[in-house]
Formats: structure tokens, sequence, C-alpha cells
């Protein structure tokens, strides 16, 4: 097992080609900026754009299915990835993540989740048996592709797109 930081992640749309597909990738990336601090938050301007942007990531890259939680911030970071491909946003419980990690690992062709701080690294240690770094409150940008199989490995990669203003949660 390997993990590969790959910085940055992306500085065109066009640059999505780049990204490696195997039929055994699971894309893990968590909920984009939200509006505050409430109980469930919608996404913020900032946050809004930074999921067209990773719309735009994942233009060229074929996925199978699109999974978040019920919360409106990954319901939203999501749905801009899901209406570009017009496949529906499969929720999934944070709270059960071996369950996920069954349906993940039965499909053909890559996933996308959408997740939260906390949950995002514990899944990538579920599905590759690789810790990662914790998340923080800071951390919108980075994506976890995970590839499935006997020598699994981890490959991260950051976003470069900022937001013009800085008070974003």
């Amino acid at each position: 097992m390997k993990i590969t930081n790959i910085l940055p992640w992306f500085g065109a749309a066009s640059c999505a080609l780049a990204l490696q597909v195997s039929a055994t990738t699971i894309y893990l990336v968590r909920h984009a900026e939200k509006q505050d601090d409430s109980k469930d938050p919608a996404l913020s301007e900032c946050g809004q754009k930074r999921a067209q942007a990773l719309a735009a990531l994942f233009a060229d890259i074929p996925l199978a299915a699109v999974y978040a939680t019920p919360y409106q911030r990954t319901q939203q970071t999501a749905a801009a990835v899901a209406n570009h491909k017009k496949l529906p946003v499969q929720q999934y419980d944070a709270r059960q993540p071996k369950l996920l990690q069954q349906q993940l690992q039965a499909y053909a062709q890559p996933v996308l989740v959408v997740g939260h701080s906390n949950t995002v690294p514990e899944l990538v240690k579920l599905l590759s048996g690789i810790e990662v770094a914790p998340l923080t409150e800071q951390h919108y940008n980075l994506l976890y592709q995970v590839q499935l199989g006997q020598q699994g490995s981890v490959t991260i990669r950051q976003q470069p797109f900022q937001c013009q203003h800085t008070n974003n949660i």
C-alpha cells in the first residue's frame, strides 16, 4: 500500500483527464465551504463555486454513482457533480461506514463520495487500510483517490481554487 501527495490538484477543467481512473477507484472529498456553524447549513457562495469546480474536474471521468450524507452542504456539493453526470445523489449514513464500504466495493466503475471533515479520513482508512492526516475546519480543497485491491493506494490531490474572501467556514 502507498500514499501519494500530488499538488496542485488541477489548474483548469481540461486537466481533469490527468486523473488516473481505474474500475476500482473511489474518490472521496469533503463538502465545500458552508455558510455558518449551524446544524445543517447550506453552501456559501464560495462553496457553490468550489462545487462547480469539482463538477468541472469530473466532467471527463466516468462515474457509476455519487454518494453524500443527507446534510445540505454534502448534498449540494454532490449535486454539482451528479447533475452534470445525470446521476442521482445516493444518501449514506456516515454512522455506518462499513455498510458504505461494502456498497462501494461492489462497483465496477469509479464512485464519488462527499463527506465531512471527520468521516472522509475514516472512510479512506477503511477502504485502503492507509491512515491519512485528519482534516481541519480549513480543509475544503483535498480530493482522495483510493485505488482498491491487494496493493491499494491513496493519492491526495489539492485543488488550487481559492475563495476571494476568507470569512467562509
